[in-house]
């Protein structure tokens, strides 16, 4: 997989969890509480991926 590739879908998942996190975050807390939760470690998560896409490998 080229590293243009790897940057994309880096991108894309911090897109798609930002996305998820503040749709849930508007809404009421009980029901959306758990998915709240895992999108808001999803979006570290994919933080972390695409800091590292842009690393130079030593």
């Amino acid at each position: 997989m080229k590293s243009s590739d790897i940057r994309f879908l880096a991108k894309a998942g911090m897109t798609f969890s930002l996305a998820a996190l503040v749709f849930t975050g508007a809404g009421k807390r009980c029901p959306n509480r758990q998915i709240h939760t895992w999108a808001g470690i999803a979006l570290v998560g994919f933080s972390i991926w695409h800091y590292n896409a842009y690393q130079k490998p030593e």
